[in-house]
């Protein structure tokens, strides 16, 4: 029988968090975000309940985690109920002021903002934490769903779709997410989809653009149905465009993507980049509009349509689950579809797969090209975090901590067990039985 015996006044102890860090509730404690974050101090909750909030809200520095109740709950029910609407008056959420990782925005519904830079998200100066978060309807020039800025952020396990530039913008650059001047962002696990850069002249990076000497890590991405260029001189990129020295692509699907010519023909319609220092790896690139690779880039064990010069490179139709309806798993008869993807065991043999399981990756000997294979067993898009199935017990750190009306204990199991749950006071009297039975 596992018993795990909590006592209230260590649970405050051992977090390393500032003696006054406090959850605020919106609206309970303060009606609108913003004057939650302005109220909060490093290592605060700021807790907002479903609702729609017109806002345009910046951390100000404040580095704190600004949840819905999926960050409670891990329900992503939460994430569509709670919704933050820029009202077309400028960049929906903001960090500019030298934000750091503990900077976390997590489980929202982010839509309706329109900035020149990051209609969606802003980031300059500042690397905080995006995860689990819906951007859609979002417009700007650069960057319509997130623009980072001399700016690190990690953007993780986010849905990403349905944000454009195009008219009555000159250019646009990153319909999904840009990056420029020394930005190296980590982008992995998310669903980056129906994205549109453009506008009267030209437009790079349907899903993602990069200039200026920024080298983002894009790792375990599907990069679907984006769209570039269009405008007098066209566009390079449908996928991804990229200006960097050193980028990495990884486990990603990148698929469906358009560019399109003008006064100079469209490239690249997957990926263009400009530096043969560009790795790519892993990653299927097909059924793209007109080409799936232009410019300089070192791709192995890679699934090109076309075929591309590398080690372990082939060309072959990877039997994607059900791509028309967006699920770009790799087929296996072990869970239950009719054929095996040749692109399964087909990946680098130096990368494994973290994870055997029909929602990730099925390589025996090495990771499976794609989206799902790989070292990092995270569904992509929106999804509750750290979901690898446990082989030990172990007992998480409660949060939020301090707390006050609320708190989130979370263990894990190897197998069916006897579990007990007591809350003891600090003088050593039982404060409450949490959990008693077979779990």
């Amino acid at each position: 029988m596992k018993q795990i015996i909590l006592y209230s006044t260590l649970l405050t102890a051992i977090i390393c968090l500032p003696a006054s860090a406090t959850i605020i509730n919106i609206p309970d404690d303060y009606l609108t975000i913003q004057q939650g974050i302005d109220a909060s101090t490093d290592g605060d909750t700021v807790l907002v309940q479903p609702g729609t909030y017109m806002e345009n809200i910046n951390f100000n520095g404040h580095n704190i985690v600004l949840g819905s109740l999926f960050l409670t709950t891990g329900d992503t029910t939460y994430i569509a109920e709670t919704v933050i609407d820029g009202n077309a008056a400028g960049s929906v959420v903001s960090f500019e002021s030298d934000e750091d990782s503990s900077a976390i925005i997590i489980g929202f519904t982010i839509q309706g903002g329109n900035a020149s830079s990051g209609g969606g998200i802003y980031c300059n100066g500042s690397s905080p934490t995006i995860t689990n978060n819906l951007v859609c309807g979002n417009t700007g020039s650069w960057g319509s769903g997130i623009h980072c800025r001399y700016s690190s952020p990690e953007i993780a396990c986010n849905r990403i779709t349905g944000n454009h530039t195009g008219y009555p913008a000159d250019a646009g650059y990153g319909g999904g997410i840009s990056c420029t001047y020394n930005s190296n962002p980590v982008i992995r696990n998310n669903s980056i989809t129906e994205n549109s850069a453009g506008g009267h002249y030209y437009g790079d990076g349907g899903g993602i653009s990069c200039y200026f000497n920024s080298n983002p890590s894009i790792i375990n991405n599907v990069i679907a149905g984006n769209f570039a260029g269009g405008g007098f001189y066209g566009g390079l990129g449908g996928g991804v465009y990229l200006e960097g020295l050193n980028t990495l692509i990884s486990n990603n699907v990148i698929t469906g993507n358009i560019v399109l010519g003008g006064l100079i023909p469209a490239e690249g319609g997957g990926v263009y980049s400009w530096s043969e220092n560009t790795i790519i790896t892993n990653t299927i690139i097909r059924a793209n509009t007109p080409s799936e690779v232009d410019g300089s880039a070192s791709i192995t064990y890679s699934d090109i349509q076309g075929g591309w010069e590398g080690e372990g490179n082939i060309d072959v139709d990877p039997l994607f689950r059900d791509p028309d309806n967006g699920d770009f798993h790799l087929m296996s008869t072990a869970c239950g579809d009719p054929y095996d993807s040749p692109c399964i065991d087909a990946g680098h043999p130096d990368i494994l797969d973290s994870l055997l399981d029909c929602s990730w990756g099925l390589g025996q000997l090495r990771s499976d090209m794609g989206a799902y294979g790989g070292g990092d067993s995270v569904t992509v898009g929106i999804d509750y975090p750290d979901i690898r199935l446990p082989d030990e017990f172990s007992l998480s750190q409660n949060y939020p901590n301090p707390f006050n009306a609320m708190t989130v204990i979370r263990y894990t199991l190897p197998a069916p067990s006897a579990v007990v749950i007591d809350i003891y006071d600090i003088l050593g009297r039982k404060v409450e039985t949490l959990v008693q039975g077979e779990q």
